[in-house]
């Protein structure tokens, strides 16, 4: 089933609020998710990302965009930077999401045997990467990035709701 890609960033955005993660993190990650699709990611990167609020590349990957640019800004046209394990994925689609002009951008092996991710761009101008409108998602995936979104909006317990949460007494309800 195609979605569009507004509405995939949406969810993805609002799984990433309900699996525990912090909102502009999850704001990143709702974009990045679009794109990783949109370059034939899979969706089980997508699904492992959200599985660990604590040790997660929507976490880290925000962070790594910030010292690319900062660094493509100071130390010249082509940065390479280690990568933490299992980023690898998802990276791409995160540095995509930087307003700079990327001529390259490859996962290469470390001498360590650590990934790196290595950019060659000009953050200097001024280039946004475009989204398709529409984009194909699994009902499986769209299911439970749902289930995730409405961890937003239900009480986790029956504790809460017996305390009166969800009863529609107040707006957030």
């Amino acid at each position: 089933m195609t979605r569009s890609a507004s509405e995939i960033a949406a969810l993805a955005r609002e799984a990433a609020r309900g699996a525990g993660f912090p909102p502009a993190q999850a704001d990143s990650f709702g974009r990045a998710a679009v794109l990783h699709l949109a370059r034939g990611g899979d969706e089980a990167t997508l699904r492992a990302a959200l599985a660990d609020p604590a040790d997660s590349p929507i976490l880290r990957l925000p962070l790594l965009a910030e010292d690319i640019l900062r660094a493509l800004t100071l130390a010249g046209p082509q940065v390479e930077m280690t990568l933490h394990p299992g980023d690898a994925a998802l990276a791409p689609a995160y540095i995509a999401l930087l307003d700079i002009a990327i001529e390259t951008l490859e996962i290469v092996p470390g001498s360590d045997g650590a990934q790196r991710l290595r950019v060659h761009a000009d953050a200097e101008r001024v280039a946004a990467t475009a989204l398709p409108a529409r984009l194909a998602v699994s009902e499986s995936l769209a299911a439970e990035l749902g289930a995730l979104a409405d961890r937003t909006l239900v009480p986790a317990s029956e504790q809460s709701r017996s305390a009166g949460a969800g009863a529609g007494d107040i707006d957030n309800d």
